[in-house]
């Protein structure tokens, strides 16, 4: 039992502070209020999907800050699959970003945020499919540990178990809620759980109907509403308009959305457990009455709430700090403990207190001293003081973090009102300290408190032991670097354990197009003052670097050592890895990168993934030498084609309309650039007027919903929404001589091979006669899709339109995708 407390007092804790993101700061009268309110309902509701912006965040609003209900969304991935509007993360880096913005979501609707592992592997039309990649066990049993933690009583899916209406994760996201419905509460189902959790049986699970009121009367008839888009007079707003602020923190998905008021129905039909009649929780006791030994609390806390006056909070806190007593006596249990973090920070907000631990520079590496400044000021009410305040390490089993700071005092430090009190240390991370890496980023199972987190907890924190009129209590703040952006103002990010070296790639995939070799770049950068050691490269079978040791010094951090070495491929065509490794100080450790995301909407992140360089030698002939780019969004193609010789020029909006053309052999418009560059709309004459007088203009996909113009090329045709999503999928060759498969390079079958992540999206219909599609491919069951090359003649040139993924399989080094694309540059 002590086992399971205190795994759940540390999830509480690392959820407390990933729900209040960086800062303390106290809350205003009106949440204050509602905080109050809280701390009288003892129910919860698990809201569960497949991805971020899955989420109903009206819903999540409406239960949250409306009925005052721990409110949780699980998502099954974090949403690495997808396109990036605002710039051009992929894969797991995109998956860290898109973390944020939840988790920036979830500080506007007031939800908590968690995660299954499965993976976004991009769409999939089947749950069958869905379910045998992702490892349906694992994820069933993520699943399964969430409920048990949460113990929801009620949980609401976005979608629903049976096939048809929406995509494949999704229908598996509903399915493995229904499975988890009954396997949480059966003992036999995963037991290694029951060391840290037990069996959960909520009373209800229903599905957040969207179907048409038609079919659902026919289909549910017992289907309960509920009028979600109420007024809260104390936030001034609605529930729908906080939706709409926090569904617009869906940047990287460009969701922003336009706030709406007035009556909103949700209807929620079930699908397990017992049903509802009129409402979600009827039936359900959500009082302190469902803890034994409560009504001390309970009494104690609906005084405070009586004797609340907005503009005295300092007030009631005798009253709270009369019901944190009882409540530190009653036996722990998962109720328990969350409303003791609640009312401490009810406590914190009704006295004005704010902490904060601010380290002197945004990282340090294992064994570099950082200075930390502790700062704690009480700014509405007396009788508040420090009795003391300690670093705390997020892995305190490496050892403890070396702590120089002035000698404690011999008792407890009154704070005068509005006076802050400081204190500082000077950190010094162990050695063997791991790099701030997002805990979900790295290989095998997450530790049991840390499992299904958003976040993991920071490298480095502060606790700060209080005390209101005698009555202790703590709070923890994470140790965060502040900066002042000269646009956005003060910035926060958290402090971040850096390795001593870091790797940086400026050309992590080395494509080369024959025998000859190139040289290859590397960025050495300091994590730390004064590291110097080799850098050593490892080639794979048949390539060749030299010299494969280079040497590095650097005296400062943050300092950096442009350094090259020659790369030779084979004769023949093939791929590798280039595998990069740090001796230093005695270790000889795998290189690690340094990849930042910085947005306005979020906090700067840096990761540090392993350094690798993925070699790939083919066999191509390139036609055409000088192409202009009109780029999208979340575009990376210019710098995969400038190594291989083309000279690529970026064209804006003004270039565009006044350059000269004709100069150019081709002209892409990057991945959604006819939704994302309104000028194209009357920009769009001067393209056709290149095409007809004899250029080729390449258009990669663009989404067929919020096209700047509805006519895209100078030959009509439809945007559809056919997608392939299986990256092997058969290609059937439609016309074998076309130049687009023969010049300069012969396509094969086999470049069809290894293509990552899908095949395309929104192929080409409704073609004009005059198109000629180039190839046919489906998904298994399905019939064959001539759209995702279709080509134009047009005047003394050619317009091409192309579904296929070329943006993920460029950068990925795909040797077939590279060969085809040449060949879509050299048309004429």
């Amino acid at each position: 039992m002590d086992g399971i407390l205190g795994f759940l007092r540390t999830a509480m804790l690392l959820g407390l502070l990933a729900l209040l993101g960086p800062g303390l700061p106290a809350r205003d009268a009106a949440e204050l209020a509602q905080d109050l309110d809280r701390l009288q309902v003892l129910g919860s509701v698990l809201y569960l999907a497949a991805h971020p912006d899955d989420e109903n965040t009206e819903l999540l609003a409406w239960l949250s800050r409306g009925r005052k209900l721990r409110t949780s969304y699980l998502s099954l991935t974090r949403g690495g699959g997808g396109q990036n509007r605002i710039g051009c993360e992929r894969g797991e880096v995109l998956a860290a970003l898109r973390t944020e913005e939840l988790l920036a979501a979830r500080r506007v609707d007031g939800a908590e945020q968690y995660f299954t592992r499965a993976e976004d592997f991009g769409y999939c039309k089947t749950p069958e499919r869905a379910l045998a990649l992702w490892d349906r066990e694992q994820v069933l049993a993520d699943v399964v540990w969430t409920v048990r933690k949460l113990r929801p009583d009620v949980i609401i899916t976005r979608f629903s178990p049976t096939r048809g209406g929406t995509h494949g994760h999704h229908t598996a996201s509903a399915q493995l809620a229904l499975e988890a419905f009954r396997a949480a509460a059966d003992p036999a189902r995963f037991p290694e759980q029951l060391a840290w959790v037990q069996p959960w049986q909520p009373a209800r699970l229903v599905w957040n109907s969207y179907r048409p009121a038609p079919e659902r009367q026919a289909q549910a008839p017992e289907a309960v509403s509920l009028d979600v888009g109420g007024f809260d007079p104390l936030l001034g707003r609605s529930y729908s308009e906080l939706a709409a602020e926090s569904t617009s923190q869906h940047r990287s998905q460009g969701f922003g959305a336009v706030a709406q008021r007035g009556p909103k129905l949700e209807w929620f039909e079930p699908l397990a457990g017992t049903p509802a009649r009129s409402d979600l929780f009827e039936g359900i006791d959500c009082t302190w009455a469902r803890v034994p030994g409560g009504e001390a609390v309970r009494s104690s806390l609906a005084q405070a709430r009586e004797a609340y006056r907005p503009e005295r909070p300092a007030a009631i806190l005798p009253l709270l700090l009369q019901a944190k007593a009882p409540l530190d006596r009653l036996p722990a249990d998962p109720w328990v403990l969350a409303k003791r973090a609640d009312l401490a920070e009810v406590i914190r907000s009704a006295a004005g207190i704010w902490v904060e631990a601010l380290a002197e520079r945004p990282e340090a590496a294992p064994g570099d001293p950082v200075g930390v400044t502790a700062t704690v000021i009480a700014r509405g009410a007396d009788g508040i003081a420090l009795a003391g305040c300690s670093l705390v390490p997020a892995r305190p089993a490496l050892g403890p973090v070396l702590a120089a700071g002035p000698e404690p005092p011999a008792g407890p430090t009154a704070l005068a009102v509005n006076v802050p009190l400081r204190t500082t240390f000077q950190a010094r991370f162990p050695a063997g300290t791991p790099c701030s890496q997002p805990y979900w980023l790295e290989p095998g199972a997450a530790p049991p408190e840390l499992a299904g987190l958003a976040q993991g907890p920071p490298a480095l924190a502060v606790r700060f032991r209080l005390l209101a009129a005698g009555v202790p209590f703590e709070l923890t703040a994470p140790v965060e670097y502040r900066a002042c952006d000269p646009v956005l103002g003060e910035r926060r990010q958290p402090l971040a354990v850096v390795p001593p070296v870091l790797v940086n790639l400026p050309e992590p995939v080395q494509v080369l197009a024959g025998p000859g070799g190139r040289a290859l770049a590397l960025v050495v950068l300091a994590g730390r003052a004064g590291v110097s050691g080799k850098l050593l490269l490892r080639a794979p079978a048949g390539w060749r670097v030299e010299p494969a040791e280079l040497p590095f010094a650097l005296a400062r951090a943050g300092d950096e050592a442009r350094l090259a070495t020659w790369l030779t491929p084979p004769a023949s065509p093939g791929t590798g890895a280039l595998e990069l490794r740090v001796a230093t100080g005695g270790e000889n450790l795998p290189a690690r990168s340094l990849v930042r995301i910085d947005y306005p909407h979020v906090p700067p992140q840096a990761l540090f993934p392993l350094a690798q360089v993925r070699l790939v030698r083919l066999d191509l002939r390139r036609g055409g030498a000088r192409i202009g780019y009109v780029a999208g969004s979340g575009d990376e193609l210019p710098g995969c084609l400038r190594p291989l010789g083309y000279q690529v020029e970026p064209l804006g909006d003004e270039a565009l309309a006044g350059a000269d053309l004709a100069g150019y052999d081709a002209i892409i418009l990057g991945i959604r650039a006819w939704n994302t560059r309104p000028a194209l709309a009357r920009l769009k004459v001067r393209l056709d007027a290149y095409v007809a007088g004899g250029g080729t203009e390449i258009v990669l996909y663009s989404v067929d919903q919020g096209l700047v113009t509805p006519v895209v090329g100078p030959v009509p045709f439809r945007i559809s929404r056919t997608r392939v999503t299986d990256p092997g999928s058969p290609m059937t060759v439609l016309a074998p001589e076309h130049p687009l498969l023969n010049r300069p390079n012969r396509i094969t079958p086999a470049d069809f091979e290894g293509w990552v992540q899908e095949r395309g999206s929104y192929f080409a219909e409704d073609l004009d006669p005059r198109f000629v599609p180039v190839l046919a491919t489906a998904d298994a069951g399905e019939p064959p899709r001539d759209g995702s090359l279709v080509v134009a003649p047009h005047g003394k040139g050619f317009f091409i339109y192309t579904g296929l993924s070329f943006f993920r399989q460029l950068p990925a080094g795909v040797p077939g995708a590279y060969r085809l694309f040449a060949n879509l540059l050299a048309l004429k």
